[in-house]
C-alpha cells in the first residue's frame, strides 16, 4: 500500500468512526441536520451503521494491503463513501446550506476519492 493511500485510510478511519459515534448518540448537531434534511430520525442509526461499517472496512483493508499486497478491500471502501460523500453533498446543496455546512461532505468526497484512485493503482 502506498503512503498516500495508508494516510487517507487513516484520516477516513477517524472521521468515520467519530461521525458514527456522533450518529448513535443522537448529537444536537446531527440530528438538526437530519430534520433539515427532512430525513426520519432513525437514519442517524443507518448513518452511523454505513460509517462503522466504512471503517471497519478500511481497518481489514490496512491489513489485508499489508499481508497480501492488494488494495481491493480498500478500493471497494473507497468508493463506496464516494457515493455516500456524493449524496450527502447532494442533500446539503437541496437544503441550500451554507458552504461551511457543505464543505465538510465535499472534503471527505474529495479524500474518497484520492483513497479510491490511490488504492487501485497501488
Amino acid at each position: 500500500m502506498h503512503l498516500a493511500s495508508f494516510v487517507l485510510s487513516l484520516v477516513l478511519i477517524l472521521v468515520c468512526a467519530v461521525s458514527a459515534v456522533m450518529d448513535f448518540t443522537h448529537n444536537a448537531d446531527v440530528v438538526a441536520t437530519m430534520e433539515r434534511f427532512g430525513l426520519p430520525a432513525r437514519f442517524e442509526m443507518i448513518a452511523g451503521l454505513v460509517k462503522s461499517a466504512a471503517a471497519l472496512g478500511l481497518v481489514a483493508g490496512l491489513f489485508a494491503s499489508s499481508h497480501h499486497g492488494r488494495g481491493f478491500p480498500t478500493t471497494l471502501v473507497a468508493w463506496c463513501l464516494v457515493a455516500y460523500f456524493a449524496v450527502a453533498a447532494i442533500f446539503h446543496v437541496r437544503a441550500h446550506d451554507a458552504a461551511k455546512e457543505t464543505a465538510p461532505a465535499i472534503g471527505l468526497l474529495l479524500v474518497s476519492l484520492a483513497l479510491a484512485v490511490t488504492a487501485s493503482v497501488g
